[in-house]
């Protein structure tokens, strides 16, 4: 079921509001010091210069709340012209990966949602803030903009198994049994590979993009990989994890060819799945559940992982265990009528958008 709120906007705190624009003006603005840190891998400064690498300077903006010479709030954002309007965008998230506000305390991302709106008006732009979670920070920032709150797609994740608890289900446990009995049968070589080694993943990507195609060229789909700036914008994502020093690159390997993979984020006591592909030339043998049977063993083989997260609104009756749903929120503000600002970027919409 999809619940709407709707809220109204509050008149900001005292603060010094800093409108940056561009590349460079933006990623200063994230290494700022004294900013609040971001909680998601996804939404961190080395997300965002991922984001901002394919999109025109001059669609690039970001808002800057400070008091006492301090950062207290901040939003990176991107211009993106539609057949509809423009729309204003996070640069942190997208694609359904959490974004996040980077505020202080909620009252200060009040006062940031309102700051946003003001410009946004100036701007003449609707806001559009996806993939945000459900919390106290979101919720003050849709207040201080008077946005629309919606519920997008929730996230699953697996809640670490508590004493003489089964990881998964009696009934797919009885299934990876009779997948390692054909494995054994069909005299198959398994080889499970878990590493953070950057030369190792480097090494790895041109297998990892094979696998990435293949689902997407077996059923004759379009891949997010066939164009360009997808092709930029997948390799980039990765490289920013590593960056972090938040990646880990997990393979099944079958007869030495790869056969599923699995890219994780660890991160205290959160364990992101990023995301996975298996090979369909072996889906006889199931190596997507294999591997993430053993990444959800992996993950929780650290005392410290309390939760497995499956990072988007992946459809859950195709994980191997969900444990529970974590919400994400999208906040709506139309644009005034005005005409959309020089630089933003222009996105074709689908044809059945038009």
């Amino acid at each position: 079921m999809n619940l709407t709120w709707t809220l109204t906007p509050t008149v900001p705190a005292q603060r010094d509001v800093h409108v940056l624009t561009g590349p460079e003006a933006v990623r200063e603005a994230v290494h700022a010091s004294g900013a609040p840190s971001p909680t998601a891998a996804t939404a961190s400064p080395a997300w965002v210069r991922a984001a901002s690498a394919g999109a025109p300077p001059a669609s690039l903006w970001a808002v800057q709340l400070r008091s006492a010479g301090r950062v207290e709030a901040l939003a990176v954002l991107r211009d993106d012209v539609h057949d509809d309007g423009t729309s204003t965008r996070l640069l942190t998230g997208g694609d359904g990966y959490e974004a996040g506000v980077l505020a202080a305390s909620p009252r200060a991302a009040r006062a940031l949602g309102a700051a946003l709106a003001a410009q946004a008006d100036r701007r003449g732009t609707a806001l559009r803030l996806e993939d945000l979670p459900d919390d106290p920070l979101v919720r003050a920032l849709a207040a201080g903009a008077g946005a629309r709150v919606r519920a997008l797609d929730p996230v699953p994740v697996v809640v670490r198994p508590g004493e003489g608890e089964a990881l998964v289900s009696a009934g797919m446990r009885k299934n990876l049994r009779k997948t390692a009995n054909r494995l054994r049968t069909d005299g198959v070589d398994v080889e499970l590979r878990i590493s953070t080694d950057p030369a190792a993943f480097a090494a790895a990507v041109p297998e990892l993009e094979v696998a990435y195609r293949d689902r997407d060229t077996v059923h004759g789909i379009a891949c997010a990989l066939d164009t360009p700036q997808g092709r930029r914008t997948w390799r980039s994502r990765l490289e920013a994890l590593g960056e972090l020093g938040r990646r880990e690159l997990a393979e099944l390997r079958l007869d030495g060819e790869l056969a599923a993979y699995v890219v994780g984020v660890p991160g205290g006591p959160r364990y992101g799945i990023f995301e996975g592909r298996f090979v369909t030339r072996w889906a006889r043998y199931s190596p997507g559940r294999l591997l993430e049977h053993a990444v959800l063993e992996h993950a929780f083989a650290s005392p410290g992982v309390q939760v497995v997260d499956w990072m988007t609104g992946v459809a859950p009756e195709t994980l191997l265990a969900v444990s529970r749903f974590e919400s994400r929120l999208c906040l709506d503000r139309p644009a005034p009528d005005r005409v959309p600002p020089v630089g933003a970027r222009r996105v074709p919409q689908p044809a059945s958008a038009r």
